[in-house]
């Protein structure tokens, strides 16, 4: 069974791989090996464009699908040995390479070792792997050769830098915000989700606020902001409005509604107390909403007195929640009647 690897010393980058793309300073035989498959795609577009000389495509450029009826090494050797077309380079792609049975790896495992002591003149095979058994002789002999290119994900530290990199797009601020709480920052999801939104786009440079709330968040998540975003700004018909949008989802419950309205009330002191702070991720509340100042108005100017009488509300609710046929509607209303009431 294979078994994703981890971080190597021993692994380069498919940036440091382009980097030497001109002086032709690399071997024969590579894995790609990582689940980064929008990196991947773009390394393997340089390559192309890089290496296959426009026009010689069906000569110098194979790709190889592994499936049960390629899943040997003599079609994949038999490519990368074929001589380039007239002289030029010969690039072979091999996809799914983790699809390989173990016949097929030991044999490839000797051929990487081949050309590893004896380099082939203008040809470069890359076999591209989500996962890698690290107790194979296959990988300890490509470890030893230095060649993995590395396509793990990489934790995102800039989603805006992320967005212009990958995408040519400018994340606004609100967007990032809104893109951060939503998406996250793990890598795959916020690559699938990045390219969603930047189809959407269009040609238009900017990704707003509005354009991730669109893709990336379904109608249940946005009924919650705007709830989120009435309760802040004390606007009660909009409350209620939003209120009546999450009562129609088919998939909701009151219960559900009422659990969400609970966790924004009994978060109030600590919030407010964060607020005063200027710890702005201590106070978001309102999980997901990216006014952050607004959250800090709004929260700076909880009393002490009012926070403990919506408290001593959400108490006495819960109470009659669980324990009577009051209706459920009706409890919903008072609380965000107790967080928009001046009294």
């Amino acid at each position: 069974m294979a078994v994703r690897k981890s971080k190597t010393e021993e692994g380069i980058t498919p940036e440091n791989f382009v980097s030497r793309l001109d002086s032709l300073d690399f071997g024969n035989f590579y894995v790609l090996l990582g689940e980064d498959f929008t990196r991947a795609e773009r390394f393997l577009e340089t390559l192309r464009a890089r290496l296959v000389p426009a026009g010689t495509e069906d000569f110098a450029l194979e790709v190889i699908t592994v499936d049960k009826d390629h899943n040997g090494a003599g079609e994949i050797i038999g490519a990368a040995e074929t001589l380039p077309f007239m002289g030029g380079f010969r690039l072979v792609i091999v996809r799914h390479g983790e699809e390989l049975d173990a016949a097929a790896l030991e044999a490839l495992g000797e051929y990487a070792q081949e050309t590893g002591e004896h380099k082939r003149e203008g040809m470069l095979l890359v076999i591209c792997m989500s996962s890698l058994d690290k107790r194979l002789k296959f990988t300890k002999t490509l470890m030893k050769l230095n060649a993995i290119i590395d396509c793990e994900p990489e934790p995102i530290r800039d989603l805006r830098e992320f967005a212009e990199k990958y995408y040519g797009k400018d994340l606004t601020p609100a967007g990032e915000r809104a893109f951060s709480e939503i998406v996250g920052t793990d890598r795959r999801r916020a690559a699938a989700e990045m390219e969603k939104v930047s189809l959407y786009t269009g040609d238009r440079k900017e990704i707003t606020e509005a354009d991730v709330m669109a893709i990336c968040a379904d109608s249940n998540i946005q009924d919650e902001w705007e709830l989120r975003n009435c309760l802040m700004a004390g606007d009660v018909e909009g409350a209620f409005a939003a209120l009546r949008n999450m009562r129609s989802d088919p998939q909701g419950t009151e219960e559900g509604i009422f659990a969400k309205l609970c966790y924004i009330i009994s978060d109030l002191p600590q919030a407010a107390q964060a607020a005063g702070r200027g710890d702005m991720r201590g106070a978001r509340v309102f999980p997901g909403n990216p006014r952050y100042s607004e959250i800090r108005h709004f929260l700076g100017n909880l009393s002490t007195e009012k926070q403990r009488f919506v408290l001593s509300l959400l108490m006495y609710q819960m109470i009659a929640f669980r324990g009577s046929a009051l209706p459920k509607e009706a409890m919903d209303d008072l609380l965000c009647l107790s967080l928009l009431s001046d009294e």
